[in-house]
């Protein structure tokens, strides 16, 4: 089996020969045959890499066509979708088997001597030229060669020519070969629809969860007490911790009220954290052994109860976090009872099904007492040994219609973590995805499950209120509402309330701030602001171009658009491009519930077209919006950060840097979307995502941009 490198004496002693007559190029291999006809050949690129989008190249000329490289090697040639004979070639040892049909190069002086296939039809891939411009081309991919060989066209494009065109000269990379084709066919995609496989759709308590966008997290529990952000093991702190603290009347009509002022829909409260502390007076029992579950809230203190009545006066929807996997009054941690040898002062030994009986029961509780749930938040997950099929069961009677975060493979109604808590997603955002990771989805995924962004409003992703922490700028929620609402997720914004429960005025006023900004920039669901340049006037069905004017016929400055999607048959549009007067200003994929495509910069112009270039059906928008830029513009945040001394916090580590000092780390931080947080030990700069504790070290800092 001859290599590239073996045979190049031979091709150097052939190239010796024909030097004189050697012409680059292209010519036909025989004089008889036609130089145009339809190949039957339409490319559908792979939905893995474009997209659904084809080329029609069916009237490129059938060939064959004899193309030399620059040694120079003879390759017989015709369109990929249309089989060569060994006559045509006039390669008698391309006959049968493994190299019937293929392309063919010759490596010796002779066609007749040595002929290598180099791939076989069907084409097995098909790319964009250029990933950012549909138009440029298309690269065809064969494999399936001898000795691996693969065979590569690249369809250029070239308007100038005519269809019946054939390719200008060939190149080789070891045994990848490919053949260079201008022609006016590859000019020019075709959006299609329906490839990727059966669309999923949301169910429709996902699509009114998606409808809300904006929600929050209420976080006032035993923590809250401790000024910690949970419980270190085996650590049970007196319920006195708490009632010591905590008011005879929670100011829960407070927190609904800020919760409101900043657009939330619905508010999700820890009813449970880690600690085991219920902040509901639970009735969960072990009857065998005649114990009750005594670490809780007194009677008159249900605070869940109390809240509940809050968010109704509001009209902020319900939703309950009860951590399943982690509860250190009973000696759990990650779903699993721990020996009993562990147990530490204040815990109680029980049994793995004696935990999944209190679980359940109080579950039972907080999904029967306080009305529908919005959402029910299981942070870490659900799973405890043989508790699943109850858990089920539970949620069809009790919850049929809320939420589940991290229910992925539990309920059809699962919502996924983005996979930070910095509250900046990336960009695209799919409501779609395979299996149950957290992350961004995938735009060919299997299930609908739509993604929640939460995030803390106090400095170093703290979301248990800490004295002295300090609050985001609102420009850095303005960025964060880009990046989590604006990218299609539902953005979940903490609210910490300190142990006496009546918010910090400094707290107030920022959620107040927000949401009057997201009002007067953005308006609210899928009705654009007052002050929009321009706007649709309602949903555009099976839309895959539009267009606005703005200005009243004169150029004016643009910055951003507002686009929204119809998500009830699914997320349709995979590709899309925005122009301002014919001009290109942004490139996109997805669209989803609603996206902020933001320019960096002002543009002038007159006229806003959007055009969908790929889609998995005709899509439909509800809303596309040209927000006014004085309306949205908000004074610097600057690069302020948050230090917190002597202090080492925990959590999955999304890089890892030698920086000079804390002040560069948390440069780092703030140049990462994904970084929540960070600490500076000894040099080292380790930039997390998410919040898991902290241990008290000397020399260490941790904090975030501010």
């Amino acid at each position: 089996m001859y290599n590239y490198t073996t045979t190049r004496s031979v091709m150097q002693r052939l190239f010796q020969r024909v030097l004189a007559a050697v012409i680059l190029g292209v010519s036909s291999a025989m004089d008889n045959t036609p130089t145009g006809g339809d190949t039957g050949c339409t490319v559908l690129l792979s939905p893995t890499t474009a997209g659904c989008m084809s080329f029609d190249l069916s009237a490129l000329p059938l060939g064959p066509f004899t193309v030399h490289d620059a040694f120079p090697m003879p390759y017989f040639v015709a369109p990929p979708c249309t089989n060569l004979t060994a006559a045509q070639t006039n390669c008698t040892s391309f006959n049968s088997g493994d190299s019937a049909g293929a392309p063919v190069y010759a490596v010796a002086g002779n066609p007749d001597d040595e002929c290598y296939a180099l791939g076989h039809t069907p084409y097995t891939q098909a790319t964009l030229l250029d990933s950012g411009d549909p138009e440029a081309g298309v690269l065809v991919e064969l494999d399936g060669g001898v000795g691996g060989r693969v065979l590569q066209y690249a369809f250029s494009c070239d308007p100038s020519l005519p269809p019946s065109a054939g390719p200008t000269n060939a190149t080789n990379s070891g045994f990848t070969y490919t053949i260079h084709w201008p022609t006016p066919l590859a000019c020019h995609p075709t959006p299609t629809t329906g490839c990727g496989g059966a669309i999923p759709v949301p169910t429709p308590d996902q699509l009114a969860f998606q409808e809300m966008e904006f929600g929050a997290l209420i976080c006032y529990n035993m923590a809250t007490a401790m000024g910690s952000q949970g419980c270190p093991a085996h650590s049970v702190p007196p319920i006195s911790t708490f009632t010591d603290k905590a008011p005879a009347d929670v100011d829960t009509d407070g927190w609904c009220q800020a919760i409101k002022s900043f657009g939330g829909q619905y508010a999700t409260i820890v009813a449970k954290h880690v600690c085991g502390f219920a902040i509901w007076p639970t009735e969960a029992t072990l009857p065998a052994r005649n114990w009750s579950y005594a670490y809780h809230v007194p009677q008159e203190l249900d605070i869940v109860a109390k809240f509940a009545a809050s968010c109704k006066k509001v009209g902020v929807k319900l939703g309950i976090y009860y951590s399943v996997v982690s509860n250190e009054y009973l000696n759990v941690q990650g779903g699993m009872v721990r020996s009993p040898s562990t147990i530490r002062p204040g815990q109680v030994a029980v049994t793995q099904e004696e935990y999944g009986q209190i679980a359940l029961q109080q579950l039972t509780e907080l999904w029967t007492r306080y009305g529908d749930l919005a959402e029910i938040w299981f942070d870490g997950g659900f799973a405890v040994p043989s508790l699943e099929p109850s858990l089920l069961a539970l949620l069809n009677r009790t919850q049929p219609h809320a939420c589940i975060f991290n229910g992925c493979g539990l309920s059809p109604n699962a919502v996924a973590w983005i996979g930070t808590e910095s509250g900046h997603a990336p960009y695209p955002v799919w409501n779609t995805q395979t299996g149950c990771p957290s992350g961004a989805g995938t735009p060919f995924g299997k299930q609908y499950v739509p993604k929640e962004v939460d995030l803390t409003l106090q400095n170093a992703d703290t979301w248990f209120y800490r004295e002295g922490m300090g609050y985001r700028s609102l420009s850095e929620m303005a960025s964060i509402y880009h990046d989590s609402v604006g990218h299609g997720g539902n953005m979940l914004l903490n609210v910490a309330p300190p142990p006496n429960s009546t918010l910090p005025a400094v707290a107030v006023q920022r959620y107040r701030d927000l949401g009057a900004w997201v009002a007067r920039c953005y308006g609210q669901g899928a009705t654009a602001a007052a002050t929009a340049l321009a706007t649709t006037s309602g949903p555009c069905a099976n839309c895959s171009h539009l267009s606005l004017t703005v200005g009243g016929g004169k150029p004016v400055a643009m910055d951003r658009f507002l686009l929204k999607e119809d998500l009830t048959h699914g997320q349709l549009v995979l590709q899309f491009f925005i122009s301002i007067d014919g001009v290109p200003v942004f490139n996109g994929t997805a669209i989803g519930r609603t996206l902020i495509a933001l320019l960096g910069k002002n543009v002038t112009g007159q006229t806003v077209t959007l055009t969908v270039t790929e889609a998995r059906a005709p899509p439909t928008l509800r809303l596309f919006a040209v927000p006014s830029p004085e309306s949205c513009s908000l004074a610097s945040g600057g690069d302020s950060c948050t230090y917190i001394q002597n202090t080492l916090y925990t959590g999955p580590v999304t890089a890892s840097s030698k920086q000079p000092t804390a002040a560069a780390c948390c440069g780092e931080c703030r140049e990462v979307a994904a970084c929540a947080f960070f600490t500076y030990y000894q040099g080292t700069c380790s930039l997390i995502t998410a919040q898991q504790g902290s241990t008290t070290q000397a020399g260490a800092v941790s904090g975030s941009p501010a």
